[in-house]
């Protein structure tokens, strides 16, 4: 062996260390667990839309290991122009800090400062409950999240005396949410054909009306959706609408119920996006 031999294997296994390549070696086997995507992430963010209930946005981030913070970041950052444009916004207070997350057998632990429990009324302390929870929900590693300020499990919250203390999921928001509750497409999205609509709902027998309408104001999509339950209870849906336009253009995606009693459109909800060949 040359004499600087041992040095050059003990480098190598250093770097080996680090999940670099080097030396004239690869792996055959790269791991699952520390490989970072190379695509950008897209995530949800859940807001508060015209004050009553919850809406959607959808945003690009950089690939990171850490995606579930940088989601609940992205939250306390507030709403950007397209979002406001869209009837969004945050109830979350200004100065909110994410101090901490963990997950552990699909419970977040999100230790916020205490600025994110100041200020406003029962409707504001549980909208930007449900915002975090819904957020961090998206991801498939958590079903409910534990809520501590500075280090200490929140058992009441704010002035108003929301009760906390046990971890929160999705089912423990739903009065936050519209009777149609459109998760995909969103806020920021550009849709191709199949339109594909993928969410929650709660209405007259189990129906709404999906519409898709172009940049030319035609409506390219008007079809009925059934989800998996309804007239009291909470179902989901997942439908797919083939369309076709002529040119790329900004238009919207509206859904609705038809009011058994008049006829008329109730609990609308109308998201404006992209809409491309």
């Amino acid at each position: 062996m040359p004499r600087n031999g041992p040095f050059l294997l003990l480098l190598c296994m250093a770097i080996a260390s680090l999940g670099l390549t080097a030396c004239g070696t690869s792996s055959s086997t790269p791991s699952t667990t520390s490989t970072v995507p190379v695509s950008p992430v897209r995530i949800s963010l859940y807001w508060v839309r015209g004050g009553q209930a919850l809406g959607v946005s959808h945003r690009s981030i950089p690939a990171t290991r850490t995606v579930g913070s940088v989601a609940v970041n992205a939250l306390l950052g507030g709403t950007n122009s397209t979002e406001q444009s869209a009837g969004l916004a945050s109830v979350v207070p200004a100065g909110s800090r994410l101090q901490g997350l963990s997950i552990a057998d699909g419970v977040a632990t999100a230790n916020f400062n205490s600025a994110f429990a100041s200020g406003g009324g029962s409707f504001s302390m549980q909208a930007r409950i449900a915002q975090v929870v819904f957020t961090l929900t998206q991801f498939p590693t958590v079903q409910k999240v534990l809520f501590q300020l500075n280090g200490v499990t929140a058992t009441t919250f704010g002035g108003e005396g929301l009760l906390l203390g046990q971890p929160v999921g999705r089912s423990d928001e739903v009065n936050l949410l519209p009777p149609i509750f459109l998760e995909t497409p969103a806020v920021g999205d550009t849709v191709h054909s199949p339109l594909h609509l993928t969410g929650m709902s709660n209405t007259y027998e189990a129906t709404f009306q999906a519409q898709l309408v172009d940049s030319t104001g035609h409506t390219v999509v008007n079809h009925y959706v059934t989800a998996t339950a309804g007239t009291g209870t909470w179902g989901t849906f997942d439908e797919r609408f083939s369309y076709t336009i002529s040119a790329n253009g900004t238009g919207k995606v509206v859904v609705f119920e038809i009011s058994p009693k008049d006829g008329s459109r109730v609990n609308e909800v109308v998201v404006p996006l992209a809409v491309a060949l």
